[in-house]
């Protein structure tokens, strides 16, 4: 039997799924090429201020070399002297300390970076690092490993995150809405289809379904039995983000070689935008196609991740609200606001009975209202009553 109220029509629900699909994929197009212009942008500000302490760092290299040869001539020439073993050894151990105060006092800047060779230099603005960096600014994980250091630098990053969160965080809202809808749609169509098969069978009295008939259906719009509003449970939510975490923790552990703690560690840390930056991925890949591809797979992990987080955020907060509210009427905090209609949401039968539901009715009508042949039970007719106060009464 088919339902008086249908809901969307084929043509109206491929409209809304085109225009759901292409605002989300406007939406993250955006998102991408703000990051790869803002990666381009820091690279061509920064790039000058890395050249410039690349060349320090050499001078600072070339600096310790020179002093290291000064030292090893002066002992030389002073072992040709008419010197006591004492006073030898003394002077030796004079000189390598003044040396090693040197050495330290070069290499204690940070930013010099010195590892006791001349020319070499691991650059920290690269095109996969300026992507990283500029996806976890506007993701406000903020790890820390690369930061600008120049004026300017620090000034675009101001004005670059104060319009890259919002749109990052207005893409995450849209894509985790679509995605909750999608997760309820699947729940209700999966999760509950045999309640919700044993339950048409019981009001519309089928003996033999038709082949398919479940999928025909319309979510939301059974006269029968309304779902569009089912509920997905809190600990499926919380499993599809352990299942999600569990998944990221076993491919880091692949690639950085980490233990299975520290790989979780790190997608929780990062799902969440706490980023301590402890563990960041991709220090010591280089700057190959191979370590491009593995900062796309991290950015795409924490876009992915951070979605899926918004989504069962937004499926829980109102099971929360609801339990919340609950708890404080339990406790006596709260009193009780709901309508007394809405007790009349679905209509009661006598225990051991099935309820009939008339076809052009959705359940959702109170009895009172209902015409004398309409919500009867199989066992017997409903109690009518005078006003509303008798059947909560009743009840």
């Amino acid at each position: 039997m088919t339902s008086n109220f249908q809901g969307p029509g084929n043509k109206a629900r491929c409209r809304n799924f085109a225009k759901v699909l292409l605002t989300n994929f406007i939406l993250f197009l955006m998102v991408t090429l703000y990051s790869v212009f803002g990666a381009y942008l820091f690279i061509v500000i920064e790039s000058g201020n890395e050249q410039r302490l690349r060349q320090l760092k050499i001078l600072v290299a070339q600096d310790a070399e020179d002093s290291l040869e000064y030292i090893i001539s002066l002992l030389w020439y002073q072992n040709t002297q008419n010197l006591t073993k004492t006073q030898y050894s003394s002077m030796v151990m004079s000189n390598l300390n003044v040396l090693q105060q040197f050495v330290v006092q070069k290499a204690s800047d940070p930013s010099v970076r010195y590892d006791g060779y001349i020319y070499t230099w691991d650059y920290v603005w690269t095109y996969p690092k300026a992507i990283f960096f500029t996806i976890t600014t506007i993701a406000s994980i903020g790890y820390g490993n690369v930061v600008p250091k120049t004026f300017m630098g620090r000034l675009v990053t101001i004005l670059y995150s104060v319009v890259g969160i919002p749109m990052l965080l207005v893409a995450l809202a849209n894509v985790g809405e679509c995605l909750a809808d999608a997760c309820r749609y699947i729940y209700s169509r999966m999760c509950c289809r045999w309640c919700r098969v044993k339950r048409k069978f019981s009001e519309l009295k089928k003996k033999t379904p038709q082949k398919g008939f479940l999928w025909n259906d319309d979510v939301g719009y059974e006269s029968y039995m309304p779902t569009q509003k089912v509920n997905v449970p809190i600990v499926v939510n919380l499993f599809v983000i352990t299942v999600y975490a569990m998944m990221c923790g076993i491919l880091f552990c692949w690639w950085e070689q980490w233990d299975f703690m520290s790989a979780i560690y790190f997608t929780f840390i990062t799902l969440t935008t706490i980023g301590f930056g402890d563990l960041v991925p991709g220090n010591h890949d280089g700057d190959g196609l191979s370590a491009i591809f593995k900062m796309f797979v991290t950015c795409l992990i924490c876009f992915v991740g951070m979605a899926l987080l918004s989504m069962c955020i937004n499926l829980m907060q109102e099971q929360l609200i609801v339990k919340t509210r609950w708890m404080l009427m339990e406790l006596g905090i709260m009193e009780e606001d709901i309508d007394p209609m809405e007790k009349y949401k679905y209509k009661k039968s006598k225990k051991g009975t099935v309820l009939e539901t008339h076809k052009d009715r959705d359940g959702n009508k109170r009895l009172s209202l209902m015409n004398a042949d309409e919500g009867e039970s199989t066992a017997s007719k409903p109690k009518t009553y005078s006003n509303i106060k008798e059947e909560l009464e009743d009840m």
